[in-house]
C-alpha cells in the first residue's frame, strides 16, 4: 500500500512537471515570434525612406510642388510651394494604413487639404489626396518620384 502511494504521488509530481515544461515553451517561441516580427517592421518600414518629388501645374498654369523627406515614419517634412510661395512642415509623423500606403497629415487645412496619401505599387510610388486632386480634378492619384534612399 505504501508503495502504491508513493508511486502515485511520484506520478503525480512527474506529470506536474511535464505540464510545466510544456507551458513554458511557447513563451520561448513567442518572444522569438515577436523578434522576427520587429524585425520585419523594421525592414518594412525602411523603403519609405527618402527624398520624394512632385510638381504638377493646374488649368491655369499654376505650379504646385511638394517635396518629401522621410527619415522614418515618425520623422517626416514636407516642403510644398504653391505659386512661388514654399510653406515648410517638419516632424510630422505618417498613419500606417496598409503595408503600401501611408497618409501624411501636414497642416490642419479644412477638408482635408492639408493631408497626402503615399502608395507603393512594384517599385513606384504614387502621391494623392484632396491637395492633388484640386491641381488636377479627375485625377486623385498622380506619380510621385522617389529622388534617392536614405
Amino acid at each position: 500500500m505504501k508503495h502504491l502511494l508513493a508511486f502515485i504521488l511520484f506520478s503525480i509530481a512527474l506529470f506536474n512537471c511535464k505540464k510545466k515544461i510544456e507551458n513554458s515553451k511557447p513563451k520561448i517561441q513567442n518572444i522569438q515570434q515577436t523578434q522576427k516580427i520587429s524585425d520585419a517592421t523594421r525592414n518594412y518600414t525602411n523603403f519609405w525612406k527618402g527624398e520624394y518629388h512632385f510638381e504638377a501645374s493646374n488649368r491655369d498654369e499654376a505650379k504646385t510642388v511638394f517635396n518629401i523627406t522621410i527619415n522614418s515614419l515618425e520623422n517626416i517634412s514636407v516642403d510644398v510651394t504653391e505659386e512661388g510661395t514654399t510653406n515648410k512642415y517638419s516632424k510630422l509623423r505618417a498613419e500606417e494604413l496598409n503595408p503600401q500606403k501611408i497618409k501624411i497629415k501636414y497642416d490642419d487645412s479644412p477638408d482635408e487639404m492639408g493631408i497626402i496619401y503615399i502608395e507603393k505599387s512594384d517599385d513606384n510610388y504614387f502621391i494623392s489626396g484632396n491637395p492633388i486632386y484640386f491641381i488636377n480634378p479627375g485625377n486623385n492619384e498622380m506619380p510621385l518620384q522617389k529622388l534617392k534612399d536614405k
